[in-house]
Order: structure tokens, then C-alpha cells, then sequence
């Protein structure tokens, strides 16, 4: 990645003119850099999800004025100072909302609201396993579970994170998928939890069926995929009779009044402290290589923005 000087011409009809002020950093950034999301494309600018202000609009755009606070996720090109963007694909962000919250909870709190409380309703009295604690999206879930009553089992990938994923809300923190079976194994008497939360993908589900580690009738949700991408034997899931599932965002949101309740939803949560404190690390948009190396290194935890 190299950062360079781009003009942005005026918007089209139905497009809107944004200034961006924090920009949400995510892991599909890098495995889209890596090439294991899309081809490569020359010239591509980096990133799905940000938060700024509108500085000029398109002749049908009715929905937003100049000065309005927008967001918005999962539309390519966010790594950038002032970026053009379909006035569908915005959302209207609150006045109590900063734009580095709204960056930090755009995908990262629509995956956690969407795997937590609409797919799955996490109850009182479950138990829930969260095989990325101490990551962006995995934080919030642990933090969303554990508000809405459940007991959390994190998992986090060493030691030095184990103190995170108790401060997020982890009940037991387990390090490595190995140490997660065993403490699900002893924690709950062989039985397994209701529901695992994976951003590990790859052969993850498959291992957690094969030891049990999901209870007869339980679900695995994969909402990433930092190791490959999600997959599970039918036969396992047969015998378990569980539910494996892998959520894409793009499957729920269809149309601009979609994505405009999910994030009403998603900021309501963060009004009554459903996320908690959300601890956010800073990198200057210039910096979005030492960004990547950091998450590649795994040497970041929790959540990260960039700031133009």
C-alpha cells in the first residue's frame, strides 16, 4: 500500500460527496490486500466502513443535505481524506455518536448486533464460546453476551491477551483452540455451550463438533474467517444436529431502510452500554501499512481506526 494524492471530482446524480473524519479498519482489509477476497486490482483504495460529514450531493439525493454526520460499511474505497459514495449506502449518524465510535462499531457492530441478537438471541443462563475475545468483532460479542446475561468463554490466541478478554466480559479465558476444548469439556461436564462465536474459520467448526465443544442441537456461528474461510463436514453437522452458520453482511442488508434500522439498532446497544467502553487505537490514515503489519503481527487487540 502507498498513499497518493487523487482528485475527487463532483458528485453524480446519486451520489454523495463525504469528508471523511475516522475510517474503521478491519481484517478483511488484509486478506482483501493479501488477494484471498477479490483479484487483484491495481489502484484500489483500501477499505469498506467510515464516518464523516457531507460536503456536496448529487441532483436526486433527497435523503442527506450538506453538514449532515453520515456513515457507512461495506463499500470499497474508505482509506482516503474525501471519497464519493451512493447516498443508499449511507446511514445518518446520530449527534451522541463520535465519528471514531461510529467508525469503530459500523461493521464491527452490525456483525455483533447481527450474530448475537438477531441470528442467535443470546439469553440468560447460556454459555457461549468466543473463539476471537480479544479481537474487533469478537470483543463486541463478548462484551453483548456477557451484558445480555450469558456465561463467556473466550479464547484468545496468547497469554499476554488474556487479561482483554476478562476485561471485555470473559468469564474463563482459554489460549488456543486446543485450551478452549478443554475448558468447554471441564466447564460444562462434556455437554458443550449453546452457541460458539468463530472469526477463526477454516477447519475451526469441524474440530468443535468432532470434540463436542457445541452441544447436541447448538449453533456455530463464523462471522470470520482470519485462518481461511469458514467450512463444515454436513455429516458432523448431521450427527451433532446443530446449526453452522456464516453470516455475510451483505445478506441482510438489501436496501437503505435496512441498513438505516440495523444501525439505529446497533447505536441503541451502545447507549445502554450493551459494548461497554470501546478501546480504540489510532493510526493516521498515512499509516494504514503500519496498521496492517501490526494486525498481521498480531501485536493490536480490540479495535482500530484511522483518522485522515
Amino acid at each position: 500500500m502507498r498513499a497518493e494524492d487523487r482528485t475527487v471530482p463532483a458528485p453524480s446524480a446519486d451520489e454523495v460527496k463525504v469528508e471523511q473524519k475516522a475510517i474503521g479498519f478491519n481484517y478483511f482489509d488484509v486478506l482483501q490486500r493479501r488477494g484471498l477476497i477479490s483479484g487483484n486490482e491495481p489502484g484500489r483504495v483500501m477499505g469498506i466502513e467510515g464516518a464523516g460529514v457531507v460536503s456536496a450531493i448529487g441532483t436526486n439525493v433527497t435523503d442527506f443535505a450538506v453538514g449532515d454526520r453520515v456513515g457507512y460499511l461495506r463499500s470499497q474505497g474508505a482509506y482516503a481524506e474525501t471519497r464519493l459514495i451512493a447516498a443508499d449506502l449511507l446511514f445518518p449518524l446520530p449527534d451522541d455518536i463520535s465519528f471514531e465510535i461510529a467508525a469503530a462499531l459500523t461493521v464491527k457492530g452490525f456483525m455483533a448486533w447481527l450474530c448475537a441478537v438477531r441470528l442467535f438471541e443470546v439469553r440468560v443462563g447460556q454459555t457461549v464460546l468466543v473463539t476471537t475475545a480479544a479481537g474487533g468483532i469478537g470483543s463486541l460479542i463478548t462484551r453483548l453476551a456477557a451484558h445480555r446475561g450469558a456465561h463467556v468463554i473466550g479464547m484468545v490466541g496468547s497469554a499476554a491477551k488474556h487479561a482483554v478478554a476478562r476485561e471485555y466480559g470473559a468469564a474463563d479465558v482459554a489460549v488456543g483452540l486446543d485450551g478452549a476444548i478443554d475448558m468447554v469439556a471441564r466447564l460444562t461436564t462434556g455437554n458443550g455451550v449453546d452457541v460458539v462465536f468463530d472469526g477463526i474459520g477454516a477447519d475451526t467448526a469441524d474440530r468443535l463438533l468432532a470434540a463436542g465443544t457445541v452441544r447436541e442441537g447448538g449453533t456455530i456461528t463464523s462471522f470470520g474467517a482470519s485462518s481461511g474461510w469458514p467450512k463444515a463436514d454436513p455429516e458432523a453437522v448431521a450427527r451433532r444436529r446443530a446449526t453452522v452458520l456464516a453470516p455475510q453482511a451483505l445478506a441482510y442488508l438489501k436496501s437503505a431502510d435496512e441498513l438505516r434500522v440495523a444501525m439505529a439498532d446497533v447505536f441503541t446497544l451502545y447507549r445502554s452500554n450493551a459494548f461497554g467502553e470501546i478501546p480504540l487505537t489510532r493510526y493516521a490514515l498515512r499509516d494504514a501499512a503500519a496498521l496492517h503489519q501490526d494486525v498481521e503481527r498480531r501485536t493490536t487487540a480490540g479495535i482500530s481506526v484511522l483518522v485522515p
